[in-house]
């Protein structure tokens, strides 16, 4: 986002201090008296003033969560007992009101560190303060106009969304309150605020363009586009569609099959855009382009931002970092303290590794024998594996090479007294499991060669890509039309094993597995990872289960597989709340999976608590169950 001014917002607390004027709202310099006007009056202004729900107002997870998302299902562990891959995988959900730094509701005056209640609903307050003064805009175009209102819609669904897929329903605020006003507004249903939040991102879809460039990364790259409102359109009502809205409304937990529908209507839209070229999924040799780089020399060469990207954030050089750039976060993003990291470690579970089919297309319970090797997990399994989990024996280091180039991730089985240095013991301990994340951390950044790629890293953890569009059409199509029937309601052309199979085959196997070497290594060939295998597609219940599976692994550690385990009201049965880790010597001769803890989720973990002092202001806003 070029030469556009960024109009500074004070912070606003909770909805009771909603109050403030519009002549109050707006911070005034020493030197400067800027009023109403001057800041809605121009459309250079008016988007500046937006600008303020793309800077600071997006929340940047990793900073506060000391992970890439809010990772905390079963599919990471904490080696420390304060960040939230420890605290809520254990059910400590009050911990969201004592913790002062690495979580996403309390503030801690850091504009960098806001919690995700409070900057949500100052984000809500921006929105409808704008859409109010659109009437103020002069000397401008209708495609102006369009853009502006449809990027408030899209920000004010967005901020509803976020809060609402961890609380449950909210009061959906579309207003600018007054002192006078009437605020003790009534909590609505989950579903109701998500059909809320659908209405908007319908009106912004309408008004916003494909590209706001004449190429898909131009120089406003990052701005929302009719594209990225279709996609969240697409999220939210697969949400409502999702078994958990249903058990929430007092139903059985299952699909509602005309949200499902639209759900997949509204994801088919953004997939033809793909078709258009204004999205494509990145080749197989780009693929980890999409969440990290190291390339070039400049400081701001290399936002990450491909054209799989539907909505991500841009940070400017002026963040924390420099740009996209965190090397005091290599440790969080979730190296071992051994090459640049910290003693904090947020790593995989087994039972997340297992989720990997082999190289053949076989989940692991049903691999022939030779396909999988019971002694290294992670051989001969969907390369997706490598390019997102750290295993033992990588090469890790490129200008040395004795032993502690390697990754050292075994321990002391078998008869062996030697543990890895990866792992470590006591309080040493880095990886709990056995493995660790490497979908943000590329190849030779490390403090060992200290290089160019050290210097010049940059991760991002996409909001929603182009790969998500293609798994909630599949998973919506198929729990109406099954899995190799084209929707007959819209003018689609893909059967839900269609979309599935379109991400997987962007998947290459390499020619020779080599397992000591880091994914980028790695020599791939021209052949894909299988199609989905017929046993898997003979109903909608055997292919329910290949596509929640293929969503946890290509969206891994994206912040969805909590979300998902939620909505699919899965999260408490014991499958899930038993988490694992592999041990395993240093010669791979013996391999074990042993438990690590149990999450023990109840039903009322399905929702965050809402802070005692919030509940009590008035009684319409209530307190979520059992808390």
């Amino acid at each position: 986002m070029n030469n556009i001014k960024t109009i500074k917002l004070p912070a606003l607390l909770f909805l009771a201090l909603m109050l403030a004027s519009c002549e109050d709202y707006l911070e005034k310099t020493p030197d400067s008296e800027i009023t109403t006007e001057q800041v809605f009056s121009s459309y250079r202004n008016f988007q500046g003033y937006i600008d303020a729900l793309y800077g600071n107002g997006l929340i940047v997870y990793h900073v506060q969560a000391y992970t890439s998302s809010f990772d905390f299902g079963d599919d990471v562990d904490c080696n420390r007992d304060f960040p939230s891959g420890y605290t809520i995988t254990r059910g400590n959900y009050m911990w969201l009101h004592s913790n002062t730094h690495q979580n996403p509701f309390v503030t801690t005056g850091d504009s960098e560190h806001f919690g995700l209640w409070h900057r949500g609903l100052e984000n809500i307050r921006i929105c409808n303060d704008g859409l109010v003064h659109l009437d103020l805009l002069v000397n401008h175009t209708e495609d102006e106009y369009n853009r502006l209102k449809g990027q408030l819609l899209f920000f004010r669904a967005w901020n509803h969304f976020e809060i609402a897929k961890y609380w449950g329903g909210l009061p959906y605020l579309d207003v600018v309150f007054v002192p006078d006003d009437d605020m003790k507004l009534s909590r609505l249903s989950f579903k109701e605020t998500l059909m809320r939040i659908v209405g908007d991102l319908t009106e912004a879809a309408g008004l916003l363009p494909a590209m706001w460039d004449d190429a898909p990364l131009g120089a406003n790259t990052g701005r929302i586009t009719r594209g990225a409102a279709l996609a969240l359109k697409s999220r939210a009502l697969l949400y409502a569609a999702s078994p958990l809205t249903s058990k929430m409304e007092g139903q059985n937990a299952e699909y509602d099959p005309e949200l499902c529908k639209q759900a997949a209507e509204a994801a088919y839209e953004v997939i033809q855009m793909a078709d258009q070229g204004v999205y494509s999924l990145t080749p197989w040799s780009d693929y980890a382009y999409n969440f990290a780089d190291a390339r070039g020399t400049g400081a701001s060469a290399r936002a990450i931002y491909t054209t799989e990207t539907i909505f991500a954030k841009i940070k400017p050089s002026t963040a924390i970092g420099g740009g996209q750039i965190t090397n005091f976060g290599v440790g969080r993003l979730h190296n071992s303290g051994r090459f640049g990291g910290n003693s904090v470690v947020t790593s995989p579970t087994a039972n997340f590794v297992n989720l990997y089919e082999t190289a053949t297309g076989y989940a692991l319970a049903d691999a022939p024998a030779g396909d999988h090797n019971r002694l290294v997990p992670w051989a001969k399994r969907d390369p997706r594996l490598w390019k997102t989990i750290l295993t033992d024996g990588v090469k890790w280091v490129d200008k040395d090479n004795n032993a502690e180039a390697y990754i050292q991730l075994y321990t002391n089985v078998g008869g062996s007294t030697t543990v890895g240095l990866d792992r470590g013991s006591g309080s040493s301990v880095q990886s709990l499991t056995g493995y660790l994340i490497r979908k943000y951390i590329p190849y030779k950044v490390n403090n060992k060669d200290n290089g160019s790629e050290w210097n010049n890293f940059r991760f991002n953890c996409p909001y929603i890509r182009l790969a998500e569009m293609y798994l909630n059409y599949a998973e919506a199509v198929n729990e109406v039309y099954g899995p190799k029937t084209i929707p007959a309601d819209f003018s689609a052309t893909l059967t839900a094993v269609d979309a599935v199979n379109t991400v997987r085959r962007r998947v290459k196997l390499p020619l020779n597995e080599d397992l000591t070497k880091p994914a980028e290594l790695q020599v791939y060939g021209n052949e894909s990872l299988p199609d989905v295998r017929e046993r898997y597609t003979a109903d909608k219940e055997l292919f329910r289960e290949r596509i929640r599976n293929e969503r946890s692994v290509e969206l891994a550690f994206e912040g969805h597989r909590y979300v998902d385990l939620r909505r699919w009201y899965l999260s408490h049965l014991p499958q899930h709340e038993k988490r694992y880790g592999h041990e395993f010597n240093k010669d791979h001769t013996v391999c074990n999976e042993v438990p690590l803890f149990e999450s023990q989720f109840e039903d009322k973990h399905y929702w965050f608590p809402f802070r005692k002092a919030d509940v009590e202001q008035y009684a319409l806003f209530t307190q979520n169950p059992g808390w």
